[in-house]
């Protein structure tokens, strides 16, 4: 993950790269420019929301301010108490403008930094550290890490509409019905010959015959 912090007019002051490996966040930030960083510690977070917004308000009802848009330092899931999730090392600014920071941490997850709101990491004009106060809270450049998601910046209103649909009956339809005689065809006319052939079994006729009579003598 990779992002450049820049001041409010938009100028480039640090590249910041978040590399995780092994269960660890490994964040890296280095000057860019010439020198528009004062030398010294700056205090550097990773912040709750995904925005970098000069001039803007603070999401919980805060002053207005530059990338008070940004909201609070972030807090990874279960974390309440101090230090914060995203409370880094300051960065500490050589004399002639340069400084690097690279630092190794397990408070935070990529899909963390990656919800729905978003993150952002941001350089502050002071260092956060104990007994410092002058410019501890102002926020002089800033990057987006992730941005918020459109639900986090955008009201949206649902309205309900309602249509009313007129539906005109439609006239019954008028069926005319025309009946057409069957068409008789003559048929043809066909003449069949059947040959019946029968056969009948021989007749005997037995006749009695009268025994001959003798023949009388001759007188």
């Amino acid at each position: 993950m990779t992002t450049q912090l820049k001041t409010v007019d938009g100028k480039a002051v640090a590249d910041a790269t978040i590399d995780f490996t092994g269960g660890y966040a490994t964040v890296t930030v280095e000057t860019v420019g010439d020198g528009t960083l004062s030398p010294g510690f700056h205090g550097l977070h990773i912040h709750e929301f995904g925005r970098c917004e000069p001039n803007s308000p603070a999401p919980n009802g805060g002053p207005t301010g530059d990338f008070a848009s940004s909201g609070e330092h972030f807090q990874a899931e279960g974390n309440t108490g101090m230090p914060a999730s995203g409370d880094l090392p300051p960065l500490l600014v050589r004399s002639d403008g340069a400084g690097k920071l690279v630092v190794t941490t397990d408070a935070f997850t990529e899909d963390q930094l990656k919800g729905p709101d978003g993150s952002s990491i941001l350089l502050h004009q002071g260092a956060d550290m104990p007994g410092a106060t002058e410019g501890v809270d102002t926020r002089i450049a800033c990057g987006v890490i992730s941005p918020a998601s459109a639900e986090t910046s955008v009201s949206t209103s649902t309205s309900t509409s309602t249509v009313t649909t007129t539906v005109a009956p439609v006239p019954p339809a008028t069926v005319t019905e025309t009946t057409t005689p069957p068409t008789t065809s003559p048929s043809p006319t066909t003449t069949a010959t059947t040959t019946v052939t029968e056969t009948t079994p021989p007749t005997t006729t037995t006749v009695p015959t009268s025994p001959e009579s003798p023949t009388p003598p001759a007188g």
